[in-house]
């Protein structure tokens, strides 16, 4: 959602109540009446609701009304700027409903997210271990929604998923299970769905598999897979396969043999000649995963496809791809 405001918005804040508007969409965000991810969209103004209704629900799909969210979310501001200003004074339970709000508006909103930090932090110090884990887990909650759900800014934040690194980062310090396979597959593949080519994320997804945890790695290899071929334009999907079988599969140089063939192969029948499935394939193809049967089953393809393609623009793209192939293999 842009921070810009309509006319038609503007014009439409003093017309209900902020403070109902704020109660309701906090006590929707609140996790502890969740059983798990959240989907939440903002409704424009081609969803009129009903006088005085600020959410509509569906079991864990959540419409929330743009005119509604922009009142809640001066309300919001003005509880956050008043324990920046006396400090201590706000209830945990009110600043953190209100810094939810805040970042469900505003994405890059710092002070919100560093205040959910402190607030964490402080109820860690005096909790038990049971307690620690349902604050953290609460915690994941909220920020796995935003990033996955359907808003436009939020699944690309860079506060956002700067805030989950630090939140797992907490997570493994407390020596609390981590599940990466779990977390790529619910988020980072999502959040890659909802923005295409989404750098945040995919850079989370490496980030994640450095941390020293046990991750079932043909597993991991399979779904990523899976997913680029169902999204085989986008090349920060192809980039992280990539990286998975060059540093993270146990059986190296025949996964990547077997992983370059099954997407050589589709590529070619399906006359895909985007760039970004491409570029993969040429990249494995100068590996020393690829052995000189596939290099040469690349070149043919890559020749057919030339032949075959009648817009220039992806017929450079090809000879381009061919010709820097056999540059850096030779140098492999």
């Amino acid at each position: 959602m842009s921070r810009a405001l309509d006319k038609d918005v503007a014009a439409s804040l003093g017309t209900s109540s902020a403070a109902a508007a704020y109660e309701a969409i906090s006590q929707a965000l609140d996790p502890r009446g969740a059983d798990g991810l959240l989907e939440i969209e903002i409704l424009g103004r081609r969803h009129e609701m009903p006088p005085g209704t600020h959410v509509l629900r569906d079991a864990a799909c959540l419409g929330v009304s743009k005119v509604s969210l922009v009142q809640a979310f001066i309300v919001a501001r003005q509880i956050l700027k008043a324990e920046m200003e006396k400090a201590g004074q706000a209830p945990d339970e009110q600043l953190s409903a209100a810094t939810a709000v805040i970042l469900l508006m505003d994405p890059e909103h710092l002070t919100a997210a560093n205040t959910r930090k402190r607030l964490i932090q402080t109820a860690l110090s005096g909790s038990g271990a049971h307690e620690i884990e349902h604050r953290l887990r609460m915690e994941r909650l909220v920020i796995d929604s935003l990033l996955t759900s359907p808003l436009h800014r939020h699944t690309k934040s860079p506060t956002l998923w700067s805030h989950r690194r630090w939140l797992v980062s907490l997570y493994c310090s407390l020596n609390l299970s981590v599940d990466v396979l779990g977390d790529v597959v619910e988020i980072i593949t999502v959040a890659g769905e909802r923005h295409p080519r989404n750098y945040y994320a995919w850079s989370h997804a490496r980030w994640l598999m450095t941390l020293n945890v046990t991750v079932h790695q043909e597993r991991l290899l399979l779904v990523i897979k899976d997913w680029c071929l169902r999204h085989h334009s986008d090349i920060s999907g192809w980039s992280f396969l990539s990286f998975l079988l060059s540093k993270h599969v146990p059986s190296g140089a025949t996964a990547t043999s077997n992983v370059f063939g099954e997407v050589l192969s589709l590529a070619t029948n399906l006359h895909w000649t985007n760039e970004s499935v491409w570029v993969f394939l040429q990249t494995l193809a100068a590996s020393s995963g690829v052995g000189g049967s596939e290099y040469a089953e690349f070149q043919t393809a890559c020749e057919h496809a030339i032949q075959a393609t009648q817009d220039s623009a992806d017929r450079a793209r090809l000879e381009a791809s061919l010709s820097w192939c056999e540059t850096y293999r030779a140098k492999a």
